[in-house]
């Protein structure tokens, strides 16, 4: 794990604990205590933390935390890919979706180059690159005020497009879901956009990863059940699952792969007696 993901990790621990221990970040992180005293002193120039006897006690906001899309595209990797392919099989060919400028649609919209007849609607300049060559997809932009630390388009343009489509399907991104209190983010600017992009859709599919599970963040989107659909990853705690059902929505579980080794490479011997 790279110095800049371990910080992002103890930056998330303390949105939802604010205090915490060496020693819990050491076993947590599984790193030594000689980086993890290196990590609390880089957060804390920068005004994240204070250092106390032993652990670090936050200064951030919990609610306004919003790590940099750079952090976000390697986070979680594995859960993002197996909730993409569960997520992959709700977009079919001919359907008109939005595609919602987050890391882990951006990883189904990488599933989805070989579609037929598929207009997909997006206010992410990545996701509007990762399906530039497809053949088959049809590509609409939004366009707006760029949001450059979560590469995402928003403000006036953006909502004027929404106001005027309809689609079959929307896919957003959750970064904070709390089945009690709903659909929250960081960014007042992106909730508007989330709630026009399901106010437009007929069917609203959320992808959520474990991480981003009982939390509350600054600008509210809704309740829970304004969205149809929520895929998930098999680390999601069980409760949860259970709260949302309960309020109505489908919940489908991914199983998360393990990485598959590199595939050994063996030499070619002949035999002699061929």
């Amino acid at each position: 794990m790279l110095a800049e993901e371990r910080r992002f990790r103890i930056r998330e621990i303390l949105t939802t604990q604010r205090t915490i221990s060496a020693s819990e970040l050491c076993s947590t992180l599984e790193v030594t205590a000689a980086t993890i005293r290196r990590d609390l002193a880089a957060l804390e120039h920068e005004g994240v933390l204070v250092r106390s006897h032993g652990g670090a006690v936050s200064r951030m906001s919990s609610t306004k935390f919003q790590p940099s899309y750079e952090i976000l595209t390697r986070s979680n990797s594995e859960e993002k890919a197996a909730i993409a392919r569960e997520a992959e099989k709700l977009i079919l060919d001919g359907d008109t979706v939005f595609l919602e400028g987050s890391t882990t649609v951006l990883e189904l919209a990488g599933r989805l180059h070989n579609r037929n007849r598929l207009t997909v609607v997006t206010n992410s300049p990545t996701i509007v690159c990762q399906l530039q060559h497809s053949t088959g997809v049809t590509v609409l932009c939004t366009g707006g005020d760029l949001q450059k630390d979560t590469v995402y388009f928003s403000g006036e343009w953006a909502q004027r497009a929404l106001s005027e489509i309809r689609l079959d399907k929307a896919v957003l991104g959750v970064s904070a879901i709390d089945p009690a209190y709903g659909i929250s983010t960081a960014n007042h600017a992106e909730a508007q956009i989330k709630k026009m992009i399901a106010k437009a859709a007929k069917t609203r599919i959320a992808l959520a990863d474990h991480s981003k599970f009982g939390k509350q963040s600054f600008a509210y989107v809704g309740p829970v059940n304004d969205v149809n659909i929520l895929v998930t990853d098999s680390a999601t705690d069980s409760k949860y699952i259970s709260d949302l059902r309960e309020a109505g929505l489908e919940v489908i579980v991914a199983e998360i792969l393990p990485a598959q080794p590199p595939a050994r490479r063996h030499r070619a011997y002949s035999n002699k007696n061929d």
